[in-house]
């Protein structure tokens, strides 16, 4: 464990243990047969399901909820409808200085929301979030169960000021307006749902909001083994006493999954933009995540529609009584600051991994410092600079543990030799050499592994920050969050490796050393080509302090060590009476020298004073 060549080996053994992970479950997912909403007609995602998934009922009810808004609740419209439907759409639009989102009166759903942040323009177009061009599947649409609202209806709809806008529908007993502003905090959206009865009789109404989401197959699968694809979708709820967060991918929703009690929100998120749905007047009851397969054939659909569904408390509501609800929506960036603006633990939907304490902490000192340098690259540069110099006791008890066994190779070359092919006895020799020069074989071990959870939360930082979306760096690295187009980066993680290999000292057999050698600089720089380059230049600072500290370390070593070496040797045995009268009569020479001679020649003066 202390050779460092051992420990490439181990780092290579848990790469390959996560590729092999990770390819058998892609094939896994391939071999499954798709999933019954899969359907042979619409390329792109935009056709209709036949056969869409009921809306949960309620248990308890007195009366069974009316979901017109759930294309399984009516019958579905004819194209004739759709079309004639379409030709009476009016969109009604909230403007901030940081978006724009356009807002149907078929079904007071969400039709477009645009980025006007420079940085996430394009060639030249202003990034779109909104991925579906259905109505059924419009996002943050409103449904009001209990109320029967035709699949046909058309609401009312009024531009109140450049900021916000008001939808209405009258009927079946009930007046439900729907109040939609943007808030004072980046990429958020208040609605205020007001229902008023107007029946003769007491009625249970639920206020439900739907959002949606689709990918195409290719960019869900576009990612490396070394990385999953950003486009990689998953369903979030947050509920329970525990605020617990569950995170589902598309293969997992497939089979819808519902989550009841202390719904903080929930929402459909990638690794860098997020649609939530937030309860703010009251907690909600229940969240249902699912997923269907859409488009192409039941083996190979073109693409993955996502639903997330947040559903308020029931309310009875007697003659001429009312409700009102509050729902943040958050569509946008997963911008840490932006989130936490909104409030209701919304950061927690940037996936950080396990050691997300550690990255949260990270990812606050990486903004702080590109706060003071005004460069993201830079500041990747600092921080691993940072954390080299905490970690540094660390690293210099591993390296001293690398030298003492550098120094031991003679003797480890000559047991090998001695015994050739008898591993055990070889084992038992080699065991025992450590015992006696004192070396502990995991000592330089032990504080890699101490690093790993660092490495871990820095990889996953790295991986999730908004803030490296098409942030510049220098020379043709204008996206620290897209691989390096020319794969300079990966090239030079491949010599840095070769280097450092050249740089330590082999323990190994000649057919090991040649694979550590040339197979690891290899293997490591294949799997950095498709990594954010953000995330290579940390390796390549990592690994360029990295070789630098090795050798200023092993020349201090090795220096104490041949400063041990010249050292005097104390006289021992028979002769220690005469130590405090024989060392005034040292020559300066003697004392100097150590070794052998120095005995020799201290032994022979006695012998001629005798």
């Amino acid at each position: 464990m202390d050779d460092p060549k051992r420990q490439f080996i181990i780092l290579g053994v848990i790469g390959a243990v996560v590729a092999g992970v990770y390819l058998a479950g892609e094939l896994a997912r391939d071999d499954e047969p798709a999933a019954e909403t899969a359907q042979t007609a619409g390329a792109d995602g935009t056709e209709p399901a036949e056969d869409a998934p009921e809306a949960d009922s309620d248990e308890g009810s007195d009366a069974p909820e009316v979901t017109a808004a759930d294309p399984a609740a009516q019958p579905a419209l004819t194209a004739a409808d759709r079309a004639a439907r379409l030709e009476q759409q009016q969109l009604f639009s909230v403007e901030t200085d940081r978006f724009r989102a356009e807002f149907s009166n078929l079904n007071t759903g969400l039709v477009q929301f645009i980025l006007r942040d420079e940085r996430f323009v394009n060639d030249g177009e202003e990034m779109q979030l909104v991925t579906t061009d259905q109505e059924a599947y419009f996002p943050h649409q409103l449904e009001v169960r209990g109320v029967a609202i035709p699949a046909d209806a058309i609401w009312t709809g009024e531009q109140v000021s450049e900021r916000s806008v008001r939808f209405r529908w009258e009927g079946d007993g009930f007046v439900v307006t729907r109040n939609i502003r943007a808030g004072e905090g980046p990429f958020q959206l208040w609605s205020t749902i007001d229902i008023e009865s107007r029946s003769d009789v007491t009625r249970p109404v639920r206020v439900v909001m739907h959002t949606s989401h689709y990918v195409s197959r290719e960019e869900e699968d576009a990612g490396f083994i070394g990385r999953p694809s950003t486009a990689m979708s998953f369903g979030l709820c947050r509920w329970g006493e525990e605020d617990d967060v569950e995170r589902e991918d598309g293969k997992e929703l497939l089979d819808a999954r519902g989550y009841g009690g202390n719904v903080t929100w929930t929402g459909l998120v990638d690794s860098y933009f997020s649609n939530m749905v937030v309860a703010d007047s009251v907690a909600g009851d229940r969240c249902v995540l699912s997923a269907e397969l859409r488009g192409g054939t039941l083996e190979e659909p073109h693409g993955t529609l996502y639903h997330a569904t947040l559903q308020l408390p029931r309310v009875e509501l007697g003659p001429g009584e009312s409700n009102r609800s509050r729902i943040l929506s958050y569509v946008g960036p997963s911008d840490r600051e932006a989130l936490r603006t909104a409030g209701h633990a919304l950061p927690q939907v940037i996936d950080l991994g396990w050691f997300s304490f550690i990255a949260d902490g990270l990812t606050e000192v990486l903004s702080a410092i590109q706060g003071v340098v005004g460069n993201w690259g830079f500041a990747i540069i600092l921080l691993t600079l940072l954390v080299k110099l905490i970690f540094y006791p660390l690293t210099a008890k591993s390296f001293a543990s690398m030298a003492a066994m550098r120094r031991l190779k003679p003797k480890i070359d000559a047991i090998t030799e001695k015994y050739g092919d008898d591993r055990e006895k070889r084992g038992q020799a080699t065991m025992a050499l450590y015992k006696k020069e004192k070396i502990n074989p995991a000592a330089g071990c032990l504080p890699m592994l101490l690093q790993m959870p660092v490495w871990f939360a820095l990889y996953r930082s790295l991986s999730t920050n908004i803030e490296l979306y098409h942030a510049p760096f220098i020379l043709w690295w204008t996206d620290l969050s897209a691989p390096d187009p020319y794969f300079v980066l990966p090239v030079i993680v491949a010599g840095l490796m070769f280097l450092q290999q050249q740089l330590t000292p082999n323990t190994m057999d000649p057919t090991q050393a040649k694979m550590m050698k040339f197979g690891m600089p290899l293997v490591f720089g294949a799997f950095m080509l498709f990594l954010p380059a953000g995330l290579c230049v940390y390796i390549v600072t990592n690994s360029t302090l990295s070789i630098t500290q090795q050798r200023l370390l092993y020349a201090r070593l090795d220096r104490e060590a041949a400063a041990r070496e010249e050292a005097p040797t104390p006289v021992d045995g028979e002769d220690s009476d005469d130590d405090d009268s024989t060392s005034g009569d040292l020559e300066p020479a003697a004392v100097a020298a150590g070794g052998s001679g120095s005995r020799r020649r201290l032994k022979k003066k006695k012998r001629t004073r005798r």
